[in-house]
């Protein structure tokens, strides 16, 4: 008989596994004074299913209370007995309780996405959308492409009014007036360079200068012993062309490539709406990837 219980901390250790590493620490942390919520189903005391979700309250007049469901998983042998159904019902019903007035899902593109969208079609949800692909390399593939192999050559078309600079070189004043641009600039916002600031990458993160003010940054992530994430790419649009965003990014994998053999893999996200990056991944690195992976997001109103 499959038993569906609210975990807590006692309870939620067992369930780790049924989950990607990076929630890990977020089901450990589960309280009942957070915002946080996780729902097993297990059959003779071992754990078969799980789902896991945050929620939080929008300053926005009134106030909105938004649900996302972070990770849903049910063991393969299991499937296709109401068990996924159940679980989603019973998390709908408890983010429901605490005043979420809509959900939503992200995933990849993965061997399961026709068993979730089949469960969220069933419930009501809304069609799914892509709104970014997530890009995988590994350094022997990527050196190859064409902006990698002629690197110095871009380099040397930089305007000399224009400093490529190591990220962890930025001055305190500096950061201050990125972080003033920041509060007032919405363009710059969405590509903040203080994404996970303590955990930025210091090899191949990379800044830059027009005179002596900061106009762009390329912040990368170390999400793996071997595997570096290219996080947030922005140039200042009055300091543009978009070659040298594309310079940004050929001298952080450059770097990659040549300073670190044994951090061997590489990926990246663009957003489907971020065109010219859109056209030159597909154009220019698309023959050097290992893979290219949708991410989508679908959505259901509670209220």
């Amino acid at each position: 008989m499959y038993k569906y219980l609210k975990l807590d901390k006692s309870t939620v250790t067992k369930y780790e596994e049924l989950t990607y590493p990076v929630f890990r620490p977020h089901l450990r942390k589960i309280t009942s004074d957070i915002s946080t919520i996780a729902i097993g189903v297990e059959l003779e005391s071992e754990p078969i299913g799980l789902i896991f979700a945050q929620y939080d309250t929008v300053k926005t007049t009134p106030p909105k209370t938004y649900g996302q469901i972070l990770s849903f998983f049910v063991v393969p042998e299991y499937r296709n007995q109401g068990i996924g159904t159940t679980l989603l019902q019973k998390m709908e019903t408890e983010l429901k309780s605490r005043g979420c007035e809509e959900i939503s899902l992200k995933y990849l593109d993965n061997l399961h996405q026709t068993f979730l969208e089949k469960i969220l079609k069933q419930h009501n949800w809304l069609a799914p959308e892509a709104n970014a692909f997530i890009c995988y390399s590994t350094t022997n593939k990527i050196k190859e492409a064409r902006i990698i192999k002629h690197v110095d050559r871009l380099s040397a078309k930089l305007p000399e009014d224009y400093t490529i600079f190591p990220w962890h070189t930025l001055t305190e004043s500096e950061i201050q007036s990125i972080k003033n641009q920041l509060e007032t600039d919405d363009y710059a916002r969405r590509f903040t360079p203080f994404t996970e600031e303590k955990r930025i990458e210091n090899l191949n993160s990379l800044g830059l200068r027009y005179k002596d003010k900061v106009v762009g940054w390329m912040i990368n992530h170390r999400t793996a012993p071997d595997t570096i994430r290219y996080t947030q790419m922005y140039v200042n649009p009055d300091s543009q062309p978009l070659s040298r965003s594309i310079l940004f990014l050929a001298k952080a994998i450059d770097i990659q490539c040549k300073t670190t053999p044994e951090v061997t893999k590489l990926t990246c996200r663009v957003e489907t709406d971020n065109t010219p990056m859109v056209n030159f991944v597909h154009r220019r690195l698309a023959p050097h990837l290992e893979d290219i992976r949708y991410a989508w997001e679908v959505s259901k109103t509670i209220a």
